[in-house]
């Protein structure tokens, strides 16, 4: 139906989470989405990854166009709160998570097993990225570094290279070689991934310049508030950034361009008749479509909202989800939408609804921008 919720991934089967669910993220190995494999005329299988705070890295097998067809693959409990998780490139049986310890663990879903690859040396890892183009894992955490680590060597520890941020880094995005960091001190920076791991010696895990790599960016956020989430654009010309104070910002890379187009603006509130004024929700997730370049975002309020962010509108707005919406990540080709439903501590309640993930397909009219629709 139309205004449904989608479809939860625990429907077949699998355990209850234990504690919030922290990421979500599909294995871009469903580029092929939508044709059929070549041994059973299916539409292709598409991989979920699943973190939690209850110390669980998850998968779930899902059909692009059957959204019935969701499987429970296995679960490794990995023995710390795991905050962040990706896939490494394109193989579904390799993931890494970052945790709240500061361990960064890889994890072989095909064996059962992980190992821990490194660690940041205090604090969480908030979030991981791997990096097709320099074949490198980067990490985030608050210990105010960004490393990059070699998952093919046995470097015992070592990251390839560290580079220091001014504050902690809460979150970050990576997309086609562009690394987007949002700090703790309100500043937002992006870096070419090439040039955060040029000139690493790689017998000592030290960089062999001592000059820290240019950021394409290093500016202070237009939002007053605290950055909760970032996600770089499908043009690779900018990225839209999330707050605690409902509210979000559509930012450009150049200087000139980000100066005439950027903008922010409210969502994720509402009016409460009770009190004065209005409730003010945190926006906890963005995602791109992969196609059509439109966005969504997830809020406190248990709403999803996709935009167009060319015609500064909203497209669509979801049903209320059981609680918080902790993270989104769109399948490959955009034609489902992972949306965790797990409860975030922005107000007081006594009876916490249970952590979920649902599954859910989008339609044209809510991930299609507004020039497209009318041209």
């Amino acid at each position: 139906a139309h205004r449904d919720l989608g479809r939860d991934v625990r429907g077949t089967g699998g355990a209850a989470f234990g504690d919030g669910v922290s990421a979500v993220r599909f294995c871009a190995v469903g580029a092929g989405e939508g044709r059929d494999d070549d041994d059973d005329g299916m539409a292709r299988r598409l991989t979920l990854l699943v973190t939690s705070w209850d110390g669980t890295a998850r998968r779930y097998a899902c059909r692009a166009r059957e959204i019935g067809d969701v499987k429970s693959l296995n679960s490794i409990d990995l023995g710390a709160p795991a905050l962040c998780g990706t896939f490494v490139g394109t193989d579904e049986d390799a993931a890494c998570v970052g945790c709240l310890d500061g361990s960064v663990r890889f994890v072989d879903f095909k064996t059962g097993a992980f190992r821990v690859v490194g660690a940041h040396d205090d604090g969480a890892v908030s979030a991981v990225e791997y990096d097709d183009a320099t074949k490198k894992l980067f990490t985030f955490g608050w210990d105010r570094t960004i490393r990059a680590w070699d998952l093919t060597k046995d470097e015992r520890g070592r990251a390839v290279s560290t580079t220091k941020t001014a504050g902690k880094c809460y979150a970050a995005d990576l997309r086609d070689g562009k690394i987007f960091v949002a700090t703790s001190d309100g500043q937002v920076l992006a870096y070419e991934t090439r040039d955060l791991v040029r000139g690493v010696d790689g017998d000592d895990g030290r960089r062999a310049s001592e000059a820290p790599p240019r950021p394409l960016i290093n500016r202070r956020s237009s939002m007053r508030f605290q950055t909760r989430a970032i996600a770089a654009n499908i043009r690779g010309d900018g990225f839209v950034a999330a707050s605690v104070e409902g509210r979000v910002a559509v930012e450009f890379i150049r200087d000139e361009e980000n100066d005439k187009r950027k903008y922010a603006f409210k969502c994720h509130r509402k009016t409460d008749d009770a009190s004065v004024g209005e409730i003010v929700y945190p926006v906890h997730a963005v995602a791109f479509h992969p196609v059509h370049g439109t966005f969504a975002t997830g809020g406190g309020d248990g709403y999803v909202n996709f935009w167009d962010g060319d015609a500064k509108k909203r497209l669509f707005q979801s049903p209320r989800y059981p609680t918080s919406i902790s993270a989104l990540a769109f399948s490959p080709c955009g034609s489902l939408l992972a949306i965790a439903s797990s409860y975030a501590h922005e107000e007081r309640e006594n009876n916490k609804p249970e952590d979920r993930v649902f599954l859910r397909e989008t339609r044209a009219e809510e991930v299609t921008p507004k020039s497209a629709k009318t041209s």
